[in-house]
């Protein structure tokens, strides 16, 4: 039975960004241990949002690199998140958008259940399986 580990935003960003050594070392061997199937990581949805704030605001990653990066992360089989499909699909609009992350999962969210949003932000509107609601 392997060891399953919650992941903070942190160590994503250290893993990716690599700019600090002891600490993308350290979380290299974290997911190299989740490759081999030693550990099981467990990203919770709101690090994942965290962690597109911080590559985008802090460190300026296009948004094609952070949805590709995330996106992988997220499709490894050691990886957990739950609603991983909704969540590939936010990272996809993400990509395409000049849309919020978190709007972005608002909306695949919505398309995926056939649920309206109720929101005034007229960005959900460039997505044409959204529907908008206010009552």
């Amino acid at each position: 039975m392997s060891k399953r580990r919650l992941v903070d935003t942190n160590l994503i960003v250290r893993y990716l960004v690599q700019d600090h050594e002891k600490h993308a070392k350290a979380a290299g061997k974290l997911f190299d241990a989740c490759d081999r199937g030693d550990v099981v990581i467990a990203v919770l949805p709101t690090v994942l949002a965290e962690c597109v704030f911080v590559l985008q605001s802090f460190y300026e990653h296009p948004r094609g690199d952070i949805s590709s990066a995330l996106g992988r992360l997220i499709s490894s089989p050691g990886v957990e998140i739950g609603g991983a499909t909704i969540h590939l699909d936010a990272l996809e609009r993400y990509r395409k958008t000049k849309v919020h992350f978190v709007d972005c999962l608002l909306a695949a969210t919505a398309a995926a259940e056939d649920t309206p949003v109720a929101t005034f932000d007229q960005d959900f509107r460039k997505f044409a399986d959204v529907r908008v609601e206010t009552q």
